[in-house]
């Protein structure tokens, strides 16, 4: 071997290792990580992932969905069940150790994704929704939150209309609609949590009592005095009000 040939070779050695370390360093995937992977591969992933989910290894299903999910995106497309599948329970595996997906697209995409394709009932969307719920709160974007609340509710009045969970499904559209201070829309899900619990638990209940001091807070806010009086004569309730009038 010539100590030309020598000295080339070297060089190309030292360019491909300093340009796998850049590309590392900048989270790209190198040639062979970018390779589409077999569909057999793919498929024996997909067994294993499962049978992670069965155990409950949680960190296990996180680490292979995360290199299988843009493989099965890639070979079928990102609306394809399997796919779909995975970005649940990727999810699913975060919200088991407590911790929400790094990868917040995933969180929104598992469940549009979910909803357009297998349906707003489908067992995977009702999953997606409710983790996609819980980050939105979360992160305080209540206003994104509201529409998924209105969704369940009307699914549920739909249906077997359980005056129990609808009462909880109010009660979880309430607290956002005031948070954004959409104060007729947060009164409006307030009456309908009173009325159900009173229906549901009993007009004595500690239910009907806590909906009807968030009822008549607000009433104080929006300057509804005639009504805010009404509600705590009504319900004997003590809640004070300090709210100034609209200028």
């Amino acid at each position: 071997m010539t100590t030309q040939f020598k000295s080339n070779l070297s060089t190309f050695l030292a360019a491909h290792f300093l340009s796998c370390c850049f590309f590392t360093a900048l989270g790209l995937p190198t040639q062979a990580e970018a390779r589409p992977w077999s569909e057999k591969k793919l498929n024996k992933t997909i067994l294993k992932i499962d049978r992670h989910l069965t155990r409950k290894r949680w960190e296990s299903v996180i680490k292979r969905s995360e290199k299988a999910i843009p493989q099965c995106i890639a070979r079928y497309s990102n609306r394809h069940t399997m796919c779909i599948v995975m970005l649940r329970n990727i999810n699913k595996s975060y919200e088991e150790t407590r911790r929400f997906n790094p990868d917040h697209q995933q969180i929104k995409s598992a469940y549009v994704l979910s909803a357009e394709v297998l349906g707003q009932t489908h067992s995977t969307t009702i999953a997606t929704r409710d983790y996609y719920y819980k980050y939105l709160i979360f992160t305080e974007n209540y206003a994104a939150a509201v529409p998924l609340v209105e969704e369940i509710i009307a699914i549920e009045d739909a249906g077997a209309k359980d005056d129990y969970r609808l009462m909880q499904r109010y009660n979880q559209l309430y607290a956002p609609k005031g948070l954004i201070e959409n104060w007729p829309a947060e009164e409006a899900a307030l009456t309908v949590v009173l009325r159900l619990a009173t229906e549901v638990m009993g007009e004595d209940s500690e239910d009907v009592r806590a909906a009807a001091e968030a009822l008549a807070h607000n009433y104080c806010i929006q300057n509804k005095y005639h009504e805010f009086f009404e509600l705590i004569n009504k319900h004997n309730l003590r809640v004070p009000c300090f709210a100034k009038p609209n200028s």
